[in-house]
């Protein structure tokens, strides 16, 4: 939704992510957690906020070959777009989040240096290759949380229960559905491969 976006990038988001705060606070009062934990892509691109009203946060920024992104976001966009339109336009879609994820991810590599490297992590989608336990340990000390061994033997039943392709795997083509290779869609993101250690998939 264009209009949406376009209000969404307009606004300081500082007062939002106060009124968040505002309700964990409350959330906490009635019934606890003391720690919480947040996920959501917006935060990349909404450092100064967030780091603003959570000035105490460890982040954990999780990076991949936007490649990989856009296309996952496009060609699912599409399936849905088939319930829901009578027509679907493969180059909007296209358009469309290539410039959303240029955008957030342009946000990400200005602001980066606003959260401390010690209270930050940066885990690389290429290292979650049968290595997610010991990145794990490493968020636990960087947010300063045990990892109690029942916690992380827990952990490691999920992932070994819940290996990679378990359920199969998209297979994605880029030039025959949207128009574009992957080569030429990665060369917009060259700031992010500049900046991050981030590898094409």
């Amino acid at each position: 939704m264009p209009d949406w976006r376009d209000y969404y990038l307009a606004l300081d988001h500082t007062r939002h992510y106060a009124y968040l705060r505002k309700v964990l606070q409350a959330l906490t009062f009635l019934r606890g957690p003391q720690t919480w934990i947040l996920k959501s892509p917006q935060h990349c691109e909404q450092l100064g906020p967030l780091m603003a009203n959570f000035p105490d946060a460890t982040v954990a920024f999780t990076h991949r070959d936007p490649v990989a992104v856009v296309q996952s976001a496009i060609t699912m966009m599409a399936y849905s777009d088939r319930l829901r339109r009578t027509s679907i336009d493969p180059g909007w879609l296209l358009d469309y989040w290539t410039d959303r994820v240029h955008r957030l991810l342009s946000a990400c590599v200005r602001d980066r240096d606003l959260v401390p490297s010690e209270r930050s992590i940066d885990v690389n989608f290429h290292q979650l290759n049968g290595n997610e336990l010991s990145l794990l340990e490493q968020l636990y000390r960087c947010g300063g949380v045990e990892l109690a061994p029942k916690v992380r033997n827990r952990f490691q039943q999920y992932l070994d229960g819940n290996p990679r392709g378990k359920h199969g795997r998209i297979r994605y083509d880029l030039q025959r559905h949207f128009g574009v290779s992957a080569d030429e869609l990665r060369g917009r993101f060259d700031f992010y491969f500049d900046r991050l250690d981030v590898r094409p998939e």
